[in-house]
């Protein structure tokens, strides 16, 4: 074991608790990949939901699978499993002090400002290079969809004030049919595969239900090769910024100055008339579950999908 430290570098990466923030600050692993090549071995730390993320990485030698627990018990548990290895270097986006009781050579805990967008801060913190290392290391997925002709939608969300309504998403569906696209993919998490009936019924065979139907690798290579991709603030616009996919991203609630991804060229905003300063005092400590989106405007989305499959010659 000891002689194997001497020949690799020995990365520990905690990553986030939830998939759009893991997404996010994929690119400073991947960075890390790309500089070390095949001298790197990687201990990743990740909450249940992101890890599947990660499974087509090569150089990740060790998953562990962090949940919160009463009194904060996780993190005990989680140095006594660390304790016994050194590091050469640390990564730590949960802003959790464990690196400090860890041995490596070098640490550097991640710690948000709250005025800042989060892809700029982590480019820039790091010095990612935003189209090499944006993106999900996998090799399996992209032959899978031979046709290009189809646009990805992700109409559902976690949180009810930050989706747009259901019946906006279905018309928009009907334009991009009408212009010609051939299908229309519904992405989504498996709870949300219930929903996916009000589109069957208005759309029929043109539209193909995706909400945790697949691996999520498998979602990724899809949006590698859609036209487009339109949702509302959520892991699966994230993930389509990182396909480098042309992506319109709704906004209500939620603040895009933070988390829209603005350094992708091909990523296009859309939000709410009102802003999110004002949005979020209606939501009374997050306890409001009305749809707060609904003056985002169905004509900007679709200027913006004309200018998207303009530049395609479409």
């Amino acid at each position: 074991m000891y002689y194997l430290y001497l020949i690799y570098m020995h990365l520990l990466f905690i990553s986030s608790n939830r998939i759009g923030d893991s997404l996010i600050n994929l690119q400073v692993l991947n960075k890390y990949i790309r500089k070390n090549k095949k001298d790197i071995q990687i201990t990743l730390v990740s909450g249940p939901l992101p890890l599947p993320i990660y499974d087509d990485y090569p150089n990740i030698i060790r998953r562990i699978i962090l949940k919160k627990e009463k009194y904060n018990l996780h993190w005990w548990k989680l140095y006594k499993e660390l304790a016994p290895f050194r590091f050469d270097e640390i990564f730590d986006f949960r802003s959790s002090l464990i690196s400090y009781f860890l041995r490596s050579k070098k640490r550097t805990v991640f710690k948000m400002k709250k005025n800042q967008n989060i892809y700029s801060q982590i480019h820039d913190k790091y010095e990612t290079d935003i189209k090499k290392d944006c993106k999900i290391f996998t090799d399996r997925v992209r032959k899978i969809f031979p046709n290009s002709n189809y646009a990805c939608l992700a109409p559902f969300a976690n949180w009810p004030p930050k989706e747009w309504p259901t019946n906006n998403f279905i018309k928009i569906a009907e334009y991009l049919i009408d212009k010609g696209i051939n299908k229309i993919y519904v992405l989504g998490s498996k709870e949300e595969s219930d929903r996916f009936e009000e589109f069957k019924s208005k759309l029929g065979d043109k539209v193909v239900n995706r909400c945790g139907k697949q691996h999520i690798l498998n979602d990724y290579g899809l949006l590698l090769k859609s036209r487009l991709f339109i949702g509302n603030d959520s892991s699966m616009m994230h993930m389509s910024a990182l396909a480098n996919t042309p992506t319109i991203g709704l906004f209500g609630p939620t603040n895009d100055d933070i988390y829209f991804p603005k350094i992708f060229e091909n990523c296009y905003l859309v939000r709410s008339s009102e802003s999110y300063n004002d949005l979020i005092k209606k939501t009374e400590n997050f306890t409001l579950n009305n749809c707060l989106m609904e003056d985002v405007a169905y004509n900007d989305v679709i200027n913006n999908i004309d200018t998207i499959l303009n530049a395609q010659n479409f």
